[in-house]
């Protein structure tokens, strides 16, 4: 009995909060609270929101991750712990006695990097909690990815945690995977003939990732030439599930797509393992509190697979860890023991980032070790499939009852000559008339001012919110939007070309065809050529800018154009012209929404 005291006495309460948008900072958690399984950390893990903020107080230990959205703004899962913690009567000791950590996933090329959780961290100090962990500031824009922050921000924090509170051997070390311990455990099916058909899925709204909406596709058609590289389609659904329901949005917004597998892939990866995929089975959490998601019950891998597993997701070091565990050939389990560790990064980092390898090829890889994989592995081993978003390309008053989304379907070549496919993109560009497709929406990072001439720049797919922008405010009578619209060639790529002529009364478009010509036009270049209009537009009339599409080099060239003209027409000093750009972040006259 002493003993299983003190064992008891050991056990130390970890709190895991995530904050997310798109589920990276939730998959993060998750990763926390697998890698604690079977050591003398308990942890409870939840989003922001679905925590009693009012229990803080009497936390002992608390990991915040979060992300940051649009233009330095809360993901919405995490608004009402932020409007509480930010309450200005709160006193400066309330929060006195709890150690944290913060953990911010976030993107360099916008100007706000990573603000939630700056804000967040400091926030806690001016409350009397104590930081003993740096506060970590992952960048998506790192040749690594997050991953290269992520990763040793953990073993730090692991680190740091089992110095503070040692253990006895009768637990296991969170940084070392010696034994598995599984999330869910794995039941069969009495009665295979009872299955859940999803008949009792709640219909009505809201409408969330829980409660998705189950839209109709109207219409997908390819919008790129067909002699073109690059296939986009658009893609048309249905915002009513009957005649009760129906999602509402605004230009700006973005819709949340819940992807499916191909069944190739799924027939693929089936075939890799060495069990019966067509058995219904259960699956049920080994804990209420750690924040495991919930699986549709009975069910069989197969449809398993199909809708919930990443299978073709790129794996971090935690996958090599558990996956060696399961391998009893001597070789396969030596390689997967040095990707595994942390001295085994750069190797990783050849095997797996830079050829974009994903968990079926690792597979195929170590198939002696895959066919020692048991169902109740799985979910331990693969990541769940998450949501993507889009920014909605149609506009409310002129497509009452649709949203049109803008695809670039991803599909390309490693340096290893193997081909490489997006997940989502495949399978909307696979989407044929009448097939159901699970969505939602969420506020997008852009809202757009009726009141002043609108500067919108959307080169390539990025031109999908304008789209709906200028449509809308066409709609109320205005005829001062510009629009900068940027591709490879005016023959192949020139997204909405008619409709674009159709707007010329209301909208000006002004055009950067980068392949047309010997030298490559950019809309930053196009934008300084219009410096003065638009100068007079931002000076006198005080416009908005936007601006949307990829995150890699684009928003920081259009910044650099407009800093330029702020000089040039304006007489500013760079300083000075500095000053302005950052204060029309700050008032919302510069917004912006990109990704990677």
């Amino acid at each position: 009995m002493n003993m299983f005291l003190q064992i008891m006495d050991e056990v130390k309460r970890i709190v895991v909060l995530y904050g997310s948008q798109t589920g990276t900072c939730e998959d993060v958690s998750q990763r926390i609270v697998m890698q604690s399984r079977g050591s003398n950390f308990k942890c409870t893990c939840m989003a922001l929101d679905d925590y009693d903020v009012k229990q803080l107080v009497n936390e002992k230990l608390v990991i915040f991750i979060c992300s940051t959205t649009g233009q330095g703004e809360f993901p919405d899962n995490m608004m009402n712990f932020w409007r509480f913690i930010g309450r200005k009567k709160l006193p400066p000791s309330v929060l006195t006695g709890l150690q944290f950590g913060v953990l911010g996933l976030g993107d360099s090329s916008y100007t706000k990097f990573n603000f939630v959780a700056k804000k967040l961290y400091r926030r806690l100090i001016q409350l009397g909690a104590e930081s003993i962990f740096d506060l970590g500031l992952a960048d998506d824009q790192h040749e690594w990815g997050a991953e290269s922050v992520v990763d040793g921000w953990i073993v730090d924090m692991w680190t740091i945690l089992s110095r503070l509170y040692p253990s006895s051997p009768h637990f296991t070390d969170p940084l070392k995977f010696s034994v598995l311990h599984p999330r869910f455990e794995v039941e069969k099916v009495e009665n295979p003939d009872k299955r859940n058909d999803g008949a009792t899925e709640k219909k009505d709204g809201p409408y969330n990732k829980v409660n998705p909406l189950i839209s109709i596709v109207k219409e997908n058609r390819r919008v790129t030439s067909e002699d073109h590289f690059q296939e986009t389609r658009l893609l048309v659904l249905s915002t009513h599930d009957d005649e009760h329901a129906s999602l509402k949005y605004q230009p700006g917004d973005v819709v949340m797509v819940q992807p499916r597998n191909l069944d190739s892939d799924v027939d693929e990866f089936l075939a890799a393992l060495s069990f019966n995929g067509d058995l219904p089975m259960h699956f049920v959490p080994v804990s209420e509190n750690d924040g495991a998601p919930r699986i549709p019950s009975p069910i069989t891998v197969r449809e398993l697979a199909k809708n919930y597993l990443d299978f073709k997701a790129i794996p971090g070091r935690t996958f090599f860890q558990i996956f060696a565990l399961l391998s009893n050939d001597e070789n396969e389990k030596e390689k997967l023991v040095e990707l595994g560790s942390l001295q085994g990064t750069d190797d990783r980092y050849d095997y797996v980032n830079r050829p974009r390898r994903n968990i079926l090829e690792i597979f195929g890889d170590f198939h002696k070790t895959t066919v020692r994989v048991a169902v109740g592995n799985l979910l331990d081993l693969i990541p769940f499939m998450r949501p993507r978003a889009f920014s909605i390309a149609s506009s409310p008053s002129k497509h009452p009852g649709e949203i049109h989304i803008l695809v670039a379907v991803v599909n390309y070549k490693t340096r290893m000559h193997k081909r490489r496919t997006g997940l989502c993109s495949t399978f909307m560009s696979k989407l044929k008339f009448g097939d159901l497709v699970k969505i939602w929406l969420k506020r997008g990072g852009i809202r757009f001012n009726d009141q002043v001439p609108n500067i919108m720049i959307g080169p390539g797919t990025g031109i999908a919110p304008f789209r709906s922008a200028a449509y809308d405010l066409t709609a109320i009578g205005k005829t001062d939007s510009v629009v900068f619209f940027g591709c490879r060639s005016n023959r192949k790529d020139f997204y909405f070309e008619d409709e674009w002529k159709e707007l010329k009364d209301s909208v000006e478009l002004f055009t950067a065809f980068s392949r047309d010509q010997e030298d490559k036009i950019y809309v930053q270049h196009i934008i300084k050529e219009q410096g003065e209009l638009l100068w007079k537009l931002i000076n006198s009339d005080r416009a908005s800018v936007y601006v949307a599409g990829n995150s890699k080099q684009m928003p920081e060239a259009v910044r650099d154009a407009f800093l330029s003209i702020f000089k040039e027409y304006g007489s500013f000093s760079d300083d000075e012209s500095m000053k302005l750009y950052e204060e029309m972040q700050k008032t919302k006259k510069y917004q912006q929404e990109t990704w990677s």
